[in-house]
């Protein structure tokens, strides 16, 4: 004999359950995973974990200790001490006033810096700039050019 699955209670507290992460933050941890299995040698890298939720207690102690508004997502230098900045930006989503007046100031200064939209979009700059390992797979072989010719 079976038995009837028990009747669920509603009004019993339970964990929230979480929210899936948002994808721009799937799209770092995959440019963060790329980086790491293809970064040149030389290079430098490291993301810049200053946004997400918390509370407005640890806000105030980033900020005592330093942490600016509008630092971009990922800092890259070069072997000659050349600095890159990336900002990850999910679709047509604004830049912030913040990040606004960061990349006025990295033009200002000359400091290379791109705004990527996609994940691809953030490959290619990277491969631009010369971050990236041939094994890194791109352009796809698609698009690569042909030695031969």
């Amino acid at each position: 004999m079976t038995r009837a699955a028990p009747q669920p209670d509603f009004w019993q507290r339970r964990p929230a359950r979480r929210a899936p992460p948002a994808l721009e933050v799937r799209t770092h941890i995959a440019l963060a995973d790329l980086l790491r299995i293809s970064c040149k040698p030389g290079w430098f890298w490291s993301h810049i974990a200053h946004g997400g939720r918390r509370s407005e207690a640890t806000g105030r102690l980033l900020q005592r200790m330093g942490l600016r508004p509008g630092l971009f997502d990922f800092l890259l230098i070069s072997p000659a001490g050349d600095h890159h900045w990336l900002e990850l930006k999910r679709g047509n989503a604004p830049l912030t006033e913040g990040q606004e007046r960061f990349a006025e100031m990295l033009r200002s200064r000359g400091v290379p810096y791109c705004i990527a939209r996609d994940y691809d979009a953030a490959v290619r700059q990277l491969t631009e700039w010369g971050v990236l390992n041939e094994r890194a797979g791109w352009p796809p072989a698609t698009e690569r050019s042909n030695p031969a010719s």
